[in-house]
């Protein structure tokens, strides 16, 4: 399962629930038939009625909630979806639990290790690996990231100048003055 989003609060008085989908493209979800919602660390299957994409925050209705009180009880929850209604990616484009484990390489220097992580920080997402005990972290920018081999469970850099060394050079990280 994977976190589609958050249930925040009604929406109008007719049991409509606003919701914040924590994903790149909502209007990919638009006809999402049904979601488990975590409810006191449960996961229950609900049936969407609708859902409408707005530019700030998605509007669903749920199958049975029919009013502002039974909204209001589905506040604050957790959504979520089984990993296999993803819509498939191809290309440079991936999820980031899909290359956790992959293989790093740079075009130049070969092996940065297995990805551990993926670490999404604003404006600036990091793919985080282990080679031979040593941890590096490098840039998904579009002009470091060159290929996504999902057969051979690859991800493919162009490393820029130095930062290889910076994290498995021979110095060990070592300054000099």
């Amino acid at each position: 399962m994977f976190l589609l989003g958050k249930t925040l609060k009604p929406h109008g008085l007719k049991g409509d629930v606003a919701v914040k989908l924590d994903v790149d493209i909502p209007q990919h979800y638009a006809g999402l038939d049904m979601v488990w919602v975590r409810r006191q660390g449960a996961l229950i299957p609900y049936v969407v009625s609708s859902v409408s994409v707005r530019p700030k925050v998605t509007v669903v209705h749920f199958e049975g909630v029919d009013d502002v009180d039974a909204a209001t009880s589905m506040s604050g929850h957790e959504l979520l979806l089984p990993t296999a209604a993803l819509p498939a990616l191809t290309g440079l484009q991936f999820y980031y639990h899909e290359v956790i484990g992959f293989a790093l390489e740079d075009v130049t220097h070969g092996d940065l290790g297995t990805i551990e992580n993926v670490l999404d920080l604003p404006g600036n997402p990091l793919f985080k690996s282990n080679l031979n005990g040593k941890e590096g972290l490098f840039p998904m920018t579009d002009t470091v990231l060159k290929a996504v081999d999902r057969d051979t469970q690859t991800v493919t850099l162009n490393l820029p100048e130095g930062m290889y060394d910076l994290y498995f050079g021979a110095d060990d990280g070592a300054c000099e003055d």
